[in-house]
């Protein structure tokens, strides 16, 4: 199996480069590309998790961990090689202010770009609705920017809270630390519907299908966000969880397979994408003239991870440089099996310790935090290693 996930593109290139930190600004210089950025390698530090990488880098929480299986998101090992999934493969919609994909939780920004200059594209991470407040599909604008809005939650959240025994205040003025909006917000023209930003506390949490139904994003992402759109900006939201796009001659694809949030048993789990689904959109593409890798796509769609992979050689289409200076080439990544989280025999000593060097709640001891560290992830660490006490904290409150 390892010898067939290997049929991935010499074009996608890996290797560790000097952390920015920056959201990245794609050219596109022809409206038949479609695959931008591409896949590479940063060494984890003994004073971060994975989540900490992931939002140093502009990944969201879902995104990070499911490109790096075996690693450990909240106790790398020093040193330990970390891979940053900053390839995508742009969605179908027109190339036109901003278009959300739920499915693999990113908003793209097409700026309208200046007489004589390519086209660009901006992309960031972000958190939705939960299974049972689901983001709506379709076309709709930005219908007002606001500047620390104040939060009044409505009154489906107030019944929500309350028949949990933490009622909520009518209103949270704007500008305050615990105000889950943020300091900027996108009102859209959907009743209720928010693009804005979260609270320092909850940040961890972009990536993953948490909201009640509004769009999350970093503070330093949506910040950046609302000086570049403007009012009546076209939105649009799209659920493209199967994606085949282009680059040069090469054709690839990547498969979001949604998560199982374990939020509510009662609810149908969200469906599986279908490998005959896949293959379906693959064999279109290609054309009769190009046999479908079949073993490398089902391998893909089994994975589900989101990451683009080369499937197809030699198509034609104009070549393209979407870098200004060539990467060191190293090997290419491979879809890896999703593996369980490993076995621990208790909460020993050393990893509570740094677990609780992130924290900021009291249910930990008190521990030292530097300044630099306030923004780590206060996830309380009780019971395991997997995602659903980040989702539980993520969603307590808002």
């Amino acid at each position: 199996m390892r010898c067939l996930l290997g049929f991935i593109a010499s074009c996608l290139f890996a290797f560790p480069f000097l952390r920015n930190g920056t959201c990245e600004t794609f050219p596109l210089s022809s409206p038949a590309e479609s695959v931008v950025g591409e896949l590479r390698y940063v060494n984890a530090r003994s004073d971060e998790t994975l989540i900490d990488i992931a939002r140093e880098f502009d990944l969201g929480y879902d995104q990070i961990v499911k490109a790096n299986p075996e690693v450990n998101r909240w106790l790398p090992d020093e040193g330990a090689e970390v891979l940053l999934p900053q390839i995508y493969i742009l969605p179908g919609a027109v190339r036109r202010g901003l278009v959300l994909n739920i499915s693999e939780l990113r908003i793209y920004y097409y700026p309208t770009p200046k007489k004589g200059e390519p086209q660009e594209v901006r992309t960031y991470p972000v958190s939705i609705g939960r299974m049972d407040w689901r983001t709506p599909l379709g076309a709709t604008k930005v219908t007002q920017k606001e500047r620390d809005p104040a939060w009044r939650p409505p009154k489906s959240i107030r019944e929500e809270h309350a028949r949990d025994g933490d009622p909520l205040p009518e209103v949270i003025p704007g500008g305050r630390p615990d105000n889950p909006l943020g300091r900027f917000a996108l009102r859209l023209g959907l009743p209720s519907y928010l693009i804005h930003g979260v609270d320092e506390r909850k940040s961890f949490g972009i990536g993953m299908r948490v909201t009640h139904g509004c769009v999350r994003m970093y503070p330093e992402d949506i910040e950046q966000l609302f000086g570049l759109v403007s009012v009546n900006n076209p939105v649009m939201i799209v659920d493209e969880p199967i994606k085949i796009g282009r680059r040069g001659g090469s054709v690839f694809l990547s498969v979001h397979q949604p998560l199982d949030e374990g939020e509510d048993e009662s609810l149908p789990p969200l469906p599986r994408v279908s490998l005959d689904k896949v293959v379906q959109l693959v064999k279109a593409h290609l054309g009769p003239n190009y046999q479908v890798p079949f073993e490398l796509v089902r391998s893909i769609t089994d994975v589900g991870d989101g990451i683009p992979h080369e499937i197809a050689q030699a198509l034609p289409a104009a070549p393209v440089t979407l870098v200004s200076s060539p990467p060191q080439q190293v090997a290419p990544h491979q879809p890896v099996p999703q593996q369980p989280a490993p076995q621990r025999d208790s909460f020993d000593e050393q990893y509570f310790k740094a677990l609780a060097k992130h924290l900021n709640d009291d249910d930990v001891p008190p521990t030292p935090v530097p300044p630099a560290m306030k923004r780590r992830a206060p996830v309380n660490p009780s019971g395991t290693d997997d995602d659903e006490a980040v989702r539980n904290y993520v969603t307590e409150r808002y």
